[in-house]
């Protein structure tokens, strides 16, 4: 029985790719889990290993050939796998599997992360830009989103002046040097669990909520904008939070994230406060139903209760919601919410880091 091996979808909305190298021969045996493929979409780089064992029988593309999903991209001669090793490559049992993941793609000599993003013919004008192949895919995500899903955008500003001291004194007492884009995950997942009808996707026609707050992170890299997530939130400290963010944009922009890492995302934030802007109206990262925006912090004149005229630090907040399952009042109530997990409410899960940190040191002094 001969097995065909399709070109599966590698993440949400991501329906192209191509190949970057054939990793076995044809006549070459294999075995169930061997590694048989390199594939790059526009997003992801990975090798898919081998649903069965047999023969390979047919290799029907070529590096760089442009594949989309359900292509077959192998055949494989089950009838030839029972028992036979002659010819048989065993150089991919080598690979450690004590390594780390993001390093152990490269054990067959391959580069990532150095191939174009498409191969296309060179326009004879050259005032035509066209399109990337990543740029097509992004295009066709906004578009399905802008044409399916009823935007709303919701606006406030949050004072975030104590929670910036409150970051220094960490920095200077406990040595806890934090950017700000964790503490607002962190806060982002703090609101999800008041709100947790925003946590969750569209599934024909309904919502399908999750337990586990899988944020995205929305990355900008040389070739567009990628959102990888970060995977339950809702059970880390803000320092590991820091630390995986950091990594997750390290491989969201050398092109090496994995095809797990744009999966099953429930909401996505997108912290554009270092490039700049105050408001924006950003595009809903379909299946999910939201997406919070923060711009650049500045000095306001901010008049109090008491009627004091004082200097603070004011962020820009957007939130964009579909509407088909949220009213205005909705959103103002989860944005409400988050914005007080910024002025108010930062020290339950900063200070939860800084015991964290105590506990740390004292168990490296025992």
């Amino acid at each position: 029985m001969k097995y065909e091996f399709y070109f599966p979808e590698l993440g949400e909305g991501l329906f192209e790719g191509y190949i970057v190298a054939y990793l076995v021969k044809e006549g070459e045996h294999v075995v169930e889990d061997q590694p048989l493929v390199e594939v790059q979409t526009d997003k992801v780089t990975t090798i898919l290993p081998s649903p069965v064992a047999g023969v390979i029988d047919k290799l029907p593309y070529h590096p760089g050939d442009v594949v989309t999903v359900n292509d077959v991209i192998i055949v494989i001669d089950q009838r030839k796998g029972g028992g036979a090793s002659h010819g048989m490559n065993f150089e991919w049992l080598k690979m450690d599997a004590m390594k780390d993941k993001k390093h152990s793609l490269n054990d067959f000599g391959i580069n990532l992360g150095t191939y174009a993003c498409a191969v296309m013919d060179t326009p004879t004008d050259d005032t035509i830009v066209k399109m990337t192949s990543m740029r097509k895919e992004i295009a066709n995500i906004v578009t399905k989103s802008a044409q399916t899903i009823p935007h709303v955008t919701a606006y406030a500003e949050a004072d975030i002046t104590n929670l910036l001291l409150h970051k220094e004194r960490l920095k200077t007492n406990e040595s806890l040097n934090l950017t700000l884009t964790p503490i607002f995950v962190k806060a982002l997942s703090q609101a999800l669990n008041q709100h947790p009808m925003f946590n969750s996707n569209e599934l024909n026609g309904s919502l399908k909520l999750f337990s586990d707050h899988n944020i995205g992170i929305a990355v900008d890299t040389s070739e567009g904008v990628v959102i990888p997530n970060i995977k339950q939130v809702n059970e880390k400290t803000v320092d590991v939070l820091a630390d995986e963010i950091t990594e997750l944009i390290e491989r969201a922009r050398s092109k090496k994230l994995f095809f797990t890492d744009s999966r099953e995302g429930t909401i996505t934030i997108s912290n554009v406060g270092a490039i700049g802007g105050g408001f924006a109206t950003p595009i809903i990262f379909h299946p999910q139903v939201a997406i919070v925006a923060l711009y650049r912090a500045d000095k306001k004149v901010v008049v109090t209760e008491n009627d004091e005229i004082v200097i603070r630090k004011m962020l820009p907040i957007t939130l964009t919601f579909d509407h088909r399952f949220f009213d205005g009042a909705d959103g103002l109530r989860f944005l409400n919410t988050f914005k007080a997990n910024l002025e108010s409410h930062y020290k339950e899960y900063l200070d939860e880091l800084k015991f964290h940190s105590v506990k740390s040191k004292s168990s490296k002094s025992e």
